[in-house]
């Protein structure tokens, strides 16, 4: 995968105000925003982090890491993201 397809992505994921982008470690893919504290950690404030999607960095990767952009994205805008994050329900992304 090469990096204009990833620097397309995050550019529209900024123009629709995502809140998320996405990141390239390797040959994974991460999703990097201001998410809140993870439990059990010693932060109280929302900050940035990566999330690992668990997709490698390939066309199909890439569609499946705008998929979950956009909806981290959603949870994030809604407030849900926390509360999820709260009931202990660690999704895999």
């Amino acid at each position: 995968m090469g990096c204009s397809e990833l620097d397309e992505l995050n550019r529209e994921l900024k123009q629709i105000n995502a809140g998320v982008t996405v990141r390239q470690k390797g040959n994974r893919l991460y999703l990097r925003g201001t998410f809140p504290p993870k439990p059990g950690s010693s932060k109280q404030k929302p900050h940035q982090q990566d999330l690992k999607l668990g997709i490698y960095s390939n066309p199909a990767g890439l569609k499946r890491a705008k998929i979950e952009a956009l909806r981290v994205g959603s949870l994030l805008a809604s407030k849900t993201f926390t509360s999820m994050l709260q009931e202990g329900s660690r999704h895999h992304l």
